[in-house]
């Protein structure tokens, strides 16, 4: 609620002081009401290198990521874009990485939630034409915007429910199973300037054991202005049964400018 302190310069009349009263109290009790009103909010990166002389080599790298929060549901989105290209191999791009997500969740209780969420990408260097998933399930909100360990504020999850996996391969043998799916979010804003996040999605085959994915995104930001930040990414992903001749394991490491709305 708005306070606005009245210094009385000399003795109003009682009519005078009836009529300052009546004039201010409403603009108190409306300011009060105003809800407020729930937003996007998120962010977009974006990363280039380019390396010539020995070699002649170039990179690409984009990240977007929102979320629009109500009371008594959330819905988040996330895009990442990755492309590499060397002239000097054969095919020259080396690497054309792009993934989407969406996930709804709705709250029953103040932490307590069920979602549903979706998923895409595709990765060249993985021979993954396209992989996909769509679950649904349920999550706690332990710490949203609270303090926690040490100084600043978490926001802090954890999600189990079940998914259908797609994988279309390029050369090896598509697949797809039904999976269990465990995840979780953490975020710990150590201070205005300071930022780190870690975003892990496990999913275990429910047909076949040696059917295993996980994927962990971990970020961390520094602010630059009020609205631009620099960021450094590690995107691992692990694959237990790979195609043919491929590395069960991923790593993506980059250096972004990003601009937050």
């Amino acid at each position: 609620m708005l306070i606005l302190p009245i210094f009385l310069l000399s003795v109003p009349t009682e009519s005078s002081a009836t009529t300052r009263a009546t004039d201010t109290a409403p603009v108190s009790v409306q300011d009060a009401a105003q809800p407020i009103e729930p937003k996007w909010t998120g962010a977009i990166s974006l990363g280039l290198s380019l390396f010539d002389g020995d070699t002649d080599t170039r990179s690409a790298t984009a990240t977007a990521d929102a979320e629009y929060r109500r009371e008594h549901d959330r819905t988040t989105v996330g895009f990442y874009w990755n492309y590499q290209q060397d002239k000097n191999a054969t095919p020259s791009i080396t690497q054309r990485r792009t993934g989407l997500k969406a996930k709804y969740d709705y709250f029953f209780s103040k932490r307590t939630y069920g979602l549903v969420q979706a998923s895409a990408e595709a990765d060249k260097a993985a021979d993954v034409k396209l992989r996909t998933t769509l679950g649904v399930g349920a999550g706690h909100q332990f710490l949203e915007d609270e303090a926690w360990i040490g100084s600043g504020t978490w926001k802090v999850s954890a999600e189990a429910g079940v998914a259908q996996f797609d994988e279309d391969f390029n050369v090896a043998k598509d697949s797809d199973y039904i999976t269990a799916r465990a995840a979780y979010s953490a975020e710990w804003k150590a201070s205005e300037k300071w930022s780190l996040s870690q975003n892990c999605e496990i999913f275990p085959s429910l047909e076949d054991s040696s059917d295993l994915f996980i994927k962990l995104d971990t970020r961390g930001k520094i602010a630059l202005t009020e609205k631009m930040f620099g960021q450094i990414q590690w995107l691992w992903t692990y694959d237990n049964t790979p195609a043919a001749g491929l590395s069960r394991t991923n790593d993506l490491y980059a250096l972004t400018l990003g601009w937050s709305f």
